[in-house]
């Protein structure tokens, strides 16, 4: 009888603790929390102002190399590219022994001819417009190498080797010396030539002949044979077309059998690219107008390749305002709202698939040292174009976090100017305004444009395939977008605050 009065006061005593629990849930914990160690959370927005500046020179370590001259006619910003090139050699015999090559009568090789070819993928502006380039021989003994940072101003005059090869040639995208059927077959289309003399050709076979060691890979022919050439808009304006790879060919014959067949002949050709491989530079010529610097407009620019890019200024003095100086920053978010131009201007380029956001003096070594957004000091926003194609002006790039930065600025200037706890509100804002005066861009960001580099994985659970981000580099075709923002109305940071009720 006592053991079944027992369990009916243990069931009883459960029954009735749960329906307590139901009855108060949502109070129990904050009940029972010591009111010092409640949370308390509040959110607040903030405008950033922001501004257009020109961007300069860029490390020039693209493969995605420009040649021509356009002008934007939305920003009427007038862009000219050239580039450098080198050569890869495979590592396999490049010709047939000196032998067998068909010879002139005085015992030299007979090269047939020689040309560059230049292959391309994509291009912008008029099709139909004639242009002219200039492929000018690189000195073997000023080529760039591998250990050199080269910026996208650089002069490759500089490099050009004294009385070198050297030819001017013309071109345009739609090709009308050839058939229609045949230009308009893109496979056969893309590209066009640049005739260069049997005296080059000539010149390199026998420097192989005479030091094939030199030949062993590329940068032994880079640095002894020929040190590339230098692509150079010569002419023309309406049109730039994107490499895809600049070939060099050396036309010559041999005899394939001179045991048993003397006096057959075979025509070949032997052809050097350019490839990830070897150096490539960009050379950049920007001409802006000086109205797109006034940041009394409410929008800013993004143009690449290397014109202008976008500045915020993060106001840390109303972030902490207040209450707020010893809040913690759990969260800001700042979205980047594009701009639709007018309808009625022909669109010469397209919005950057990227922006990425570091501090002004991070700018220059983020894409020299290949760096990745680390989620504190940088960040990576892709475009957001999800939206309707009538609402374009709400297309915008998120920057969903960046209160990790915030926070650093913060610290960094506390500690660098000296302020203690004891400190009153104008004690700090006296040490603040000394540290700033020595520190002008502590917390200033620079926001540019950038092309992502994937791979590809597939999750072995799910047989899915997973893009892993490998590289950001800078935006080097022709980008451009207008933001929503300018000095006066800025860019809402919208800002979320935690801290105890102490």
């Amino acid at each position: 009888m006592k053991a079944y009065l027992s369990l009916c006061a243990l069931l009883f005593g459960a029954a009735a603790l749960t329906t307590a629990c139901n009855e108060d849930a949502t109070s129990l914990g904050s009940d029972i929390m010591p009111e010092a160690d409640k949370v308390f959370t509040e959110q607040q927005t903030v405008k950033v102002p922001t501004q257009t500046v020109k961007t300069g020179a860029i490390a020039a370590r693209t493969n995605n190399s420009l040649l021509g001259s356009v002008i934007d006619p939305v920003t009427n910003i007038r862009t000219t590219n050239g580039f450098v090139s080198q050569f890869f050699i495979p590592e396999v015999t490049p010709f047939p022994t000196l032998d067998k090559m068909v010879k002139d009568n005085q015992g030299n090789v007979v090269v047939d001819s020689c040309s560059l070819t230049f292959w391309h993928v994509n291009y912008f502006g008029d099709s139909l417009a004639t242009m002219k380039v200039t492929a000018q021989e690189i000195d073997s003994e000023k080529t760039p190498n591998g250990s050199t940072t080269y910026y996208t101003n650089l002069n490759p005059e500089e490099w050009l080797r004294q009385g070198g090869e050297q030819q001017t040639a013309s071109y345009s995208i739609f090709d009308q010396t050839q058939p229609k059927a045949q230009v308009e077959n893109k496979k056969n289309y893309r590209y066009f030539n640049i005739r260069l003399s049997k005296e080059f050709g000539q010149r390199i076979l026998n420097a192989y002949y005479k030091t094939p060691e030199h030949f062993k890979d590329s940068y032994a022919f880079a640095h002894h044979v020929l040190g590339g050439f230098y692509m150079k808009h010569a002419g023309g304006l309406g049109t730039m077309v994107q490499a895809d790879h600049l070939a060099l060919n050396l036309y010559y014959r041999y005899h394939p059998d001179l045991k048993n067949k003397p006096d057959s002949i075979i025509s070949d050709v032997q052809v050097f690219t350019s490839t990830d491989e070897v150096i490539q530079t960009s050379r950049i010529e920007n001409e802006i107008p000086s109205s797109l610097l006034d940041n009394t407009q409410d929008f800013t620019y993004i143009k690449a390749p290397t014109a202008l890019h976008t500045e915020a200024t993060l106001p840390i003095d109303d972030i902490i305002a207040g209450t707020h100086y010893n809040d913690s920053i759990n969260n800001a978010r700042l979205y980047l709202r594009t701009i639709a131009e007018d309808a009625s201007l022909q669109k010469l380029q397209e919005a950057p698939p990227y922006l990425v956001m570091m501090r002004v003096a991070d700018f220059e070594n983020f894409f020299q040292k290949n760096h990745l957004p680390d989620g504190r000091t940088s960040f990576a926003a892709a475009l957001d174009n999800k939206g309707s194609k009538t609402q374009k002006a709400t297309h915008s790039y998120p920057f969903t976090n960046i209160a990790p930065l915030i926070t650093i600025m913060r610290n960094e200037r506390n500690a660098g100017a000296g302020v203690t706890a004891t400190d009153s509100e104008a004690t700090r804002k006296a040490k603040w305004a000394a540290w700033e005066q020595k520190n002008p861009n502590w917390n200033r960001v620079a926001i540019v444009p950038a092309t992502p580099v994937f791979t590809t994985t597939t999750n072995p659970m799910t047989r899915q395939t997973v893009k892993n981000l490998v590289r950001l580099n800078y935006a080097f075709g022709l980008y451009g977008v207008r933001l929503a923002g300018g000095k006066n109305n800025g860019v809402d940071l919208s800002v979320i605050y935690s801290r105890f009720n102490n």
